[in-house]
């Protein structure tokens, strides 16, 4: 299963999630969709090789932006699926109240976001095609 695939399915478990109200696991799941959906990128420009492995989000982004543009605020949306990416996973606080149905829903709209940059704005040249189905990768720093 590619990372696209994997993205799609995680996102679909948050939908569902929030479905049967278990919002801090589906705020969960959407912060790693959105990694996914990112990381389903990666290979398209340069980068270091360790993000491949990392939850690092945020970076991953700023690699894609900087070849392919993201419509103004997305970064700071990157950034708070990073910040809830282990506070929803690992609540230190007991109270999780503050993990609503609709702060759910905000989380799920970013993923939707992300999608949409990842589906309009990060799309492959033929250069990329070519490197990548001949071998070598000049992607790599």
């Amino acid at each position: 299963m590619n990372h696209y695939q994997n993205a799609q399915e995680t996102e679909r478990t948050a939908i569902g999630l929030v479905e049967i109200e278990s919002y801090r696991h589906s705020i969960y799941m959407s912060c790693l969709a959105c990694e996914l959906y990112l990381k389903s990128k990666l290979h398209l420009v340069p980068h270091r090789e360790e993000l491949e492995r990392s939850h690092d989000v945020v970076n991953i982004f700023v690699a894609l932006a900087f070849r392919f543009k993201p419509k103004q605020g997305l970064l700071q949306k990157v950034e708070r699926a990073r910040k809830y990416f282990n506070e929803s996973r690992y609540p230190y606080a007991s109270d999780t109240s503050a993990y609503t149905k609709d702060f759910a829903e905000e989380f799920l709209q970013i993923v939707a976001e992300i999608r949409t940059y990842i589906d309009e704005d990060c799309l492959a040249t033929l250069d990329d095609l070519r490197n990548k189905y001949q071998g070598g990768n000049p992607c790599e720093p």
